[in-house]
């Protein structure tokens, strides 16, 4: 634990931490915000787009994601040096709590929820390409329900990140 004190440890980490940060909820607020509405719009093309792009995107969100808990892990394993009590004595301690959980679901939910439901409609698209007629209505009440869950999901997300950078920006000043 007193690596955690060591000033170049907790500024590499800070770094990680935030530069993370930055390209989690930014890269959510393009794809929510920018890509998919705009893939949307082109419908076909759009969705062979959002195909793939999907697992590049995907992969790379996996990796800042796990960068971005874990150094701020390691950065909230420091306060509990002072005891556990940091968390709701000071106002600092209960927003960063709050973000570090409001964080954590976001990441489970890409780690349970997006990758899962993304390859279960891209299963359903290609059935639906490859298929020889149009696509039966079950197919495409599926397809609806599907994107529809998905985003649900990831609105949802995006809530948990508004909440995460919130707590984690003003936390200082608390």
């Amino acid at each position: 634990m007193a690596i955690l004190s060591n000033l170049y440890v907790i500024l590499i980490l800070r770094v990680l931490h935030i530069g993370g940060g930055i390209m989690w909820v930014g890269s959510a607020t393009l794809y929510l915000l920018l890509l998919i509405p705009v893939a949307r719009s082109l419908h076909p093309a759009g969705q062979k787009f959002l195909q793939t792009l999907g697992p590049k995107f995907g992969a790379m969100m996996g990796l800042v994601t796990t960068v971005t808990v874990l150094s701020g892990a390691l950065l909230y394993a420091r306060f509990f040096a002072g005891g556990i009590s940091f968390i709701w004595t000071t106002g600092a301690g209960f927003a960063f709590t709050v973000g570090a959980v409001a964080a954590l679901g976001s990441y489970a939910m890409g780690v349970a929820v997006f990758g899962r439901m993304q390859e279960r409609i891209a299963k359903l698209g290609a059935e639906i390409e490859s298929a020889q007629s149009a696509p039966n209505q079950a197919q495409v009440q599926e397809m609806n329900r599907l994107q529809s869950s998905l985003m649900k999901a990831y609105r949802f997300d995006f809530v948990l990140l508004i909440v995460a950078m919130l707590g984690m920006a003003v936390a200082r000043y608390l």
